[in-house]
């Protein structure tokens, strides 16, 4: 009689799917707040962008600067709070948001571990 063999392709433990961010709650970001900030912002004028270090006039059209964020909300930031803002430019403000996000769902994926694959390779 021949002891069992252990097949250890069938005595792994199920793969585990990572959970995903929920969503956001409470009241959005915009409109008076946005005006508020800029306020804020607009009296500290000149000022150095955050972001590049490029200097910020009164001068400069509105459209080319925004209120950011010293500290995200992601991170924790407080839109309450007057010294959480700087001016910076659209463009820096845009693009750091735009790896802020891609860092944060980006950190949600798994690299696959190949060790675990469970299909028979023939080869």
């Amino acid at each position: 009689m021949q002891a069992p063999v252990s097949d250890a392709l069938f005595d792994m433990e199920p793969l585990v799917k990572p959970s995903r961010p929920k969503a956001a709650s409470g009241r959005r970001w915009g409109g008076n707040d946005s005006r508020k900030a800029r306020a804020i912002c607009r009296a500290m004028l000149p000022h150095p962008c955050r972001r590049c270090g490029q200097v910020i006039t009164a001068e400069d059209p509105e459209a080319s600067w925004h209120a950011g964020h010293i500290e995200d909300h992601a991170t924790g930031g407080n839109d309450k709070d007057a010294s959480n803002f700087a001016p910076e430019h659209a463009k820096c403000n845009m693009s750091a948001g735009g790896k802020l996000g891609a860092r944060v769902t980006n950190s949600h994926k798994v690299e696959q571990d190949w060790s675990r694959e469970r299909t028979l390779r023939w080869w």
